[in-house]
């Protein structure tokens, strides 16, 4: 069910972006945008499909909206809120990163079959 939560959860990190681009100039705007993006994080399961790709939607849409445009304004300007914006999705892309579940053990692999951590074999 996960896998396919995926392309969701990665079009609601989106939606989140762009909302909280378009609404950050205002300090209520900043308010709410960080409010609901940190909701929006907590209430997606954590995993691998699931918040993973929320927070790497939501991230690489901040940091594209970021970076100059052809006319050569920004959409995120240098500001205090702006880098507010910048360190929100640097914020939603460590909780994502450091609630990961650990990778399950393959069945079948005994402490003898997994490669040495550089000490030479005992007997």
């Amino acid at each position: 069910m996960g896998v396919r939560l995926a392309p969701v959860t990665l079009l609601a990190g989106i939606a989140a972006a762009v909302a909280t681009v378009a609404v950050y100039q205002w300090w209520w705007g900043l308010l709410l945008a960080s409010a609901a993006s940190l909701a929006l994080q907590v209430a997606t399961p954590r995993g691998w499909s699931t918040r993973l790709p929320l927070a790497l939607g939501y991230g690489g849409t901040v940091v594209l909206l970021a970076v100059p445009r052809g006319e050569g304004d920004y959409l995120v300007a240098s500001t205090t809120a702006g880098y507010a914006v910048l360190g929100l999705a640097l914020a939603v892309l460590m909780i994502a990163i450091a609630t990961l579940p650990k990778p399950a053990r393959r069945p079948g692999r005994t402490a003898a079959a997994r490669p040495s951590d550089g000490k030479a074999p005992a007997g």
